[in-house]
């Protein structure tokens, strides 16, 4: 009984042992900086939102799915290191062109020689996943808002 009691204790050490080292961390910490991790080209995934008018709400919109056809905000994006940028469409048409820059989870995009910017916020990034969320309230009380996911291509 005393060798049967001695061989499962030591079964079970063996067992405890290998599940320790098997459950290590798998996940890698990637420390790069935010804007090394935005470069890159990033397809449009999903898209969520809504555009809401106080004096019309019969004109309020939402929408929630996957694009098609074409993006209902922005496209897929494609960051470079020089801090340019290119919005795609879908059928990876060619949006327009700009300069991107980042602040505090903010990429701000400035398309050509447009003087107006698009403020979006990095809500999400991993390797393979980002988030791009837009929420605006206009002077004439309007809002928009809409929540871009992306996929590292």
């Amino acid at each position: 009984m005393k060798t049967l009691r001695l061989i499962g204790t030591t079964l079970l050490m063996v067992v405890l042992c290998l599940n320790f080292t098997a459950c290590g961390d798998d996940d890698e910490e990637d420390n790069r900086p935010l804007s090394e991790k935005l470069l890159g080209k990033w397809i449009l995934v999903y898209e969520e939102g809504y555009e809401k008018n106080p004096a019309y709400p019969e004109h309020d919109e939402e929408w929630s799915r996957v694009p098609e056809g074409e993006c209902y905000d922005y496209g897929h994006l494609t960051f470079r290191a020089d801090g340019t940028f290119t919005e795609y469409e879908l059928d990876n048409s060619v949006i327009g062109n700009g300069k991107w820059t980042l602040a505090d989870k903010i990429v701000s995009l400035r398309y050509g020689s447009d003087t107006d910017t698009y403020e979006l916020k990095v809500t999400e990034i991993t390797a393979t996943k980002l988030v791009l969320v837009r929420d605006e309230v206009k002077p004439d009380g309007d809002k928009e808002y809409s929540k871009m996911t992306y996929q590292k291509k």
